[in-house]
């Protein structure tokens, strides 16, 4: 959910109530069904994800202390036992990104002003007083960080955009495709230490100045669409150890895609063990967002996960299933993109389930059994998918009609299955209903020259 999507997001919804005749809901991409709680056998942990860019543009409902406390006392009256705190821009700080509209520049700033010569005031984060109204509240606090939205330079994205210092300075750790000329934009390469050290450096900063309970690791991506799954991951450093192990130069000649596959996944582990280091030498826990089944899946490719590997060697604490991006072949539409062309080749789909176990029957046979057995909690997202055109780019996985129903009560099903430990609820919509006069869209526009810094 990058924060500059949120308004697109909003239109998007509307165009696509209208297209399909149905009513519009506050999440029509996710179908909520009301969860009961009060049966179970056992205790469940209830995360309310909170993703300040997304809300910071639809309101004030977490821009002051006092709507930071009324919404978070609101959500602790509901139920929620974490809070999950989306970091802007994906968790690096103002000083690490680069803007391309002084709309930007000016919204951080008017959401840094109400804390300024406060113990609060951002250092660099934002998070100092909702961390401590959470732990009054007796709620957990978590920072959450996506490491694939790194952003991309206006001639690819347009100018209402961003993009890290890092990536802007250093391209190369992006992954590049076979001719060595064409980069996917935001998203990095772990085959380069550099790359790790980057975010293991971010993570760390978090952890040295913020008393948080732990890291949430989102990996769902949302980024410029490849053509095909496995179009990107040809990095000098993959290249080299590849031949180095089979004797094949993957430029130039035919190579075992598995194999290539399986390796770029091993640098992936890398980065979840490096960071993992980090956060438990801190005595916090981590928590893990993955898609489900051997590969990352849609958009970023075909990449192979080691899930089992970080559950053995507890590597986490927390697994949460079914956590996918979305991808978008043109940035600069603000609702249906009529020229949308999906990239294709992915070994597994979740809208379809092709190639995937359903989710209770992976939960009971595979993940379940595994993690029980090393004590790893196990969590589950309730969003069931609702079909849109392919038109809809955004925001959740592939865009299709057809998807695999999704019966009635599957979200109540899956919280009683005793091999989960715990759900992410769909976000707190229904905070704007109980405090309207904090619920008014706020978005500054993009004006002829810079006004911040």
């Amino acid at each position: 959910m990058v924060a500059l999507l949120s308004l697109r997001r909003l239109l998007t919804y509307i165009l696509i109530g209208i297209v399909l005749g149905t009513a519009v809901t506050s999440c029509p991409l996710q179908a909520q069904q009301k969860l009961n709680f009060e049966h179970l056998r056992q205790q469940k942990f209830r995360i309310m994800p909170v993703s300040y860019g997304d809300w910071v543009e639809n309101g004030d409902l977490f821009s002051s202390k006092e709507a930071i406390e009324a919404s978070f006392k609101a959500i602790h009256d509901y139920g929620s036992t974490h809070i999950y705190w989306r970091l802007l821009w994906e968790g690096h700080p103002i000083d690490k990104m680069l803007f391309y509209g002084n709309n930007l520049q000016e919204r951080n700033f008017r959401l840094k002003q109400p804390f300024e010569g406060t113990p609060y005031a951002w250092n660099p984060h934002e998070i100092r007083y909702p961390l401590e109204v959470a732990h009054k509240l007796g709620m957990k606090f978590y920072v959450w960080v996506s490491i694939y939205n790194e952003g991309a330079p206006p001639a690819v994205a347009g100018e209402y955009w961003y993009q890290s210092v890092f990536v802007y300075e250093h391209p190369e750790f992006q992954l590049v495709d076979r001719t060595g000329k064409r980069y996917y934009y935001g998203v990095l390469e772990w085959a380069y230490p550099q790359a790790r050290k980057y975010w293991v450096d971010e993570i760390q900063e978090i952890l040295d100045k913020y008393d948080v309970d732990g890291v949430y690791l989102d990996a769902r991506p949302e980024a410029i669409c490849p053509e095909t799954a496995d179009e990107f991951g040809f990095n000098d450093p993959v290249v080299k150890e590849y031949e180095r192990r089979y004797g094949v130069n993957i430029l130039r000649e035919d190579f075992d895609l598995e194999k290539w596959r399986a390796l770029r996944g091993e640098y992936f582990t890398l980065l979840v063990k490096e960071i993992s280091d980090r956060i438990h030498a801190k005595g916090k826990l981590f928590s893990l967002g993955i898609s489900r089944g051997d590969y990352i899946g849609y958009p970023v490719g075909n990449m192979k996960l080691e899930w089992r590997k970080w559950i053995e060697e507890k590597v986490i604490d927390y697994l949460h299933l079914d956590e996918y991006g979305h991808c978008s072949t043109s940035s600069l539409s603000a609702g249906l993109n009529p020229s949308a062309v999906q990239p294709y080749g992915f070994v597994t789909d979740y809208p379809t389930e092709r190639g995937l176990k359903p989710l209770d029957v992976a939960v009971r046979e595979d993940y379940g059994p595994l993690c029980h057995k090393h004590g790893v909690k196990l969590y589950f997202r309730c969003y069931p998918y609702q079909p849109r055109p392919i038109e809809n780019e955004c925001c959740e996985s592939r865009a299709t009609m057809n998807p695999k129903p999704v019966p009635p009560g599957w979200c109540q099903h899956l919280l009683e299955m005793p091999e989960i430990d715990g759900v992410d609820e769909v976000a707190p919509f229904f905070l704007s209903k109980m405090f309207p006069q904090w619920a008014v869209p706020r978005r500054e526009q993009r004006r002829t020259y810079p006004l911040f810094k």
